[in-house]
């Protein structure tokens, strides 16, 4: 328990830093590059996986999120809301959020109204470079980056 409370804070507080804790919109980077991807687990595309890129260590910027849709296609965006990251090495995180049962959060439901639970290993989640698998570098002009994770 105390470790999925873990993992449910370090997702809140990435999030919260890729929100933009007190950015403004002018604050967009003249070097934004877009990038776009598709997300397999377990082989087949799925939707609601959230996907983050943390900065390496000498990656200046704030990284960025995407969400996959029903094809498991994901656009990152950056905290000022414009699409893209700045180029750089990032360590890649996803999140999938659930019933302890596996099955989808209820629409309308907050996931800590109903209990939800991280759905993926800690590998996939945790943004320690040494623990975490997933490098990315993003170069101009663009980037398309798919992963294939697991559930297990």
């Amino acid at each position: 328990m105390l470790k999925m409370n873990r993992q449910i804070a370090v997702l809140l507080m990435t999030v919260g830093l890729l929100s933009g804790c007190g950015g403004h919109t002018s604050e967009v980077p003249d070097d934004l590059v877009p990038v776009t991807g598709t997300v397999k687990l377990d082989g087949a595309p799925k939707a609601n996986i959230t996907v983050i890129f943390n900065p390496g260590k000498k990656t200046s910027g704030t990284g960025g999120y995407g969400v996959t849709d029903k094809d498991g296609k994901y656009t990152l965006t950056h905290r000022s809301n414009q699409p893209g990251v700045e180029p750089g090495e990032y360590v890649v995180t996803f999140s999938m959020m659930g019933l302890p049962d596996g099955s989808p959060i209820p629409e309308g439901k907050d996931a800590a109204d109903v209990g939800a639970v991280q759905l993926l290993p800690e590998q996939y989640t945790n943004p320690n470079r040494e623990m975490n698998l997933t490098i990315a570098t993003v170069k101009a002009p663009s980037a398309t980056l798919d992963y294939e994770i697991k559930s297990k």
